[in-house]
């Protein structure tokens, strides 16, 4: 990428709006799966949050990134690249510590080695200074590459035995399309063994480096697009691409129906299956996720004529996204800690949920909105103490004269 480039023209509405937005539905879903109790997976609403939107909404939210870090790039300019690395760096081993922080003071230190999207998100941050040196024919390269190596390299293991030993049908939509979906029979068994701790943080954790890398690489490419004024012609071609990627996605998982359901691990036909991210679910992300921001783009960058006056929903996924870590790390601590908290009064070792789904999503909005009043106050008080607010502060340490980017709501 080079690295001389003409002054930003202003922020990319539809990269804050499609975060923001994301953020707000990473909390409902989360407090629905952490608060449901087992009949209300069965339930259509569960189905909707857990699946339907978060299936595609992590990829997004990643996508994102590799966005945002190309206009990061732009911002500064021609500086030279030992200090961008070093920029990357800290900034990578910021986010990925916040990211093990999070987990420990959310869950505890048994379930440090899941690896989140936090620690993924560090690494990535890393990983794409060195992509920026890469033309983006090869970078796509790379992505279909690591798309279909993923599963054969999951097949060198039993990477079931940390997600309960096998797979089966995912609730509901079993009910109605056997076979095209599944899901594993537990949550993902971490441990402190250093083999295990690798494996999980390479391929098999929450959300391991492969496959998960590809989509803040392509958020890089489409970046690229952004920046060179290209990506407004190239939206018809987004739109058929991501269209493209949709249908394969299912045509797959129903090819894939006809094999069992272990095959999400380490085949390229099989169902579709979020952990791990199975060939056909990597299909549909990535078509969900362009397809998708091509749309936000379209209407809040391309025909939008007055970027001030982006409504009130729209400013507070601004807001939102301006606060993207502390937003995350806050609504981390609202679930574990009530549930570590609860056993300590009921006298059962641990809590076991006994919400409906439309309880547990009434309560994700209560705390959705107990954190949009957090940020309003704590952006009138200049973010000062929030995790945005301190990495800008080391960021200065190593990159004299900076200055975060965020968009005035």
């Amino acid at each position: 990428m080079p690295t001389q480039m003409s002054k930003p023209q202003g922020r990319v509405i539809s990269i804050d709006v499609f975060r923001g937005f994301f953020l707000f539905i990473m909390v409902l879903v989360h407090f629905v799966i952490a608060y449901s109790s087992e009949e209300a997976t069965n339930s259509f609403l569960y189905f909707f949050f857990d699946d339907a939107l978060a299936d595609w909404g992590a990829a997004s939210f990643l996508l994102m990134m590799g966005i945002s870090q190309v206009l990061s790039a732009k911002r500064v300019g021609d500086v030279d690249n030992l200090l961008l690395f070093k920029r990357a760096l800290l900034r990578g081993t910021y986010i990925f510590m916040v990211g093990l922080l999070m987990l420990a003071c959310a869950w505890g230190f048994e379930e440090l080695w899941v690896w989140d999207i936090l620690t993924l998100m560090g690494v990535a941050t890393i990983v794409l200074f060195f992509c920026r040196f890469l033309p983006s024919w090869l970078l796509l390269g790379v992505v279909i590459a690591v798309a279909l190596v993923t599963p054969h390299l999951r097949g060198f293991f039993d990477l079931a035995a940390n997600w309960g030993g096998g797979f089966e049908g995912m609730p509901f939509i079993s009910y109605h399309v056997p076979g095209m979906f599944v899901t594993p029979l537990s949550e993902y068994a971490s441990s402190w063994q250093f083999t295990e701790v690798m494996r999980g943080f390479f391929l098999a954790g929450f959300f391991p480096v492969m496959p998960w890398i590809i989509f803040p690489i392509i958020g890089l490419v489409l970046g690229r697009r952004l920046v060179h004024g290209k990506l407004r012609r190239d939206l018809p071609l987004l739109w058929i691409v991501g269209l493209l990627f949709i249908c394969s996605a299912f045509i797959i998982a129903h090819l894939g129906k006809a094999k069992l359901p272990s095959s999400v691990v380490s085949d390229l036909i099989s169902p579709m299956c979020f952990y791990p991210d199975s060939f056909s679910m990597i299909n549909f992300q990535v078509g969900m996720s362009i397809f998708v921001f091509g749309i936000l783009y379209f209407l809040f960058d391309v025909r939008k004529k007055d970027k001030a006056n982006i409504g009130p929903i729209s400013r507070l996924f601004t807001r939102t996204s301006n606060f993207s870590l502390t937003f995350y790390f806050l609504h981390y601590m609202m679930i574990g800690w009530p549930l570590k908290i609860i056993p300590l009064f009921s006298g059962n070792d641990k809590f076991d949920p006994f919400f409906g789904a439309l309880a547990s999503l009434l309560l994700g909005i209560a705390a959705v909105a107990v954190l949009e009043v957090i940020l309003y106050y704590w952006e009138r008080k200049h973010s000062v103490y929030s995790l945005e607010w301190v990495l800008t502060k080391l960021t200065k340490l190593v990159f004299p004269g900076y200055e975060r980017s965020v968009r005035k709501v």
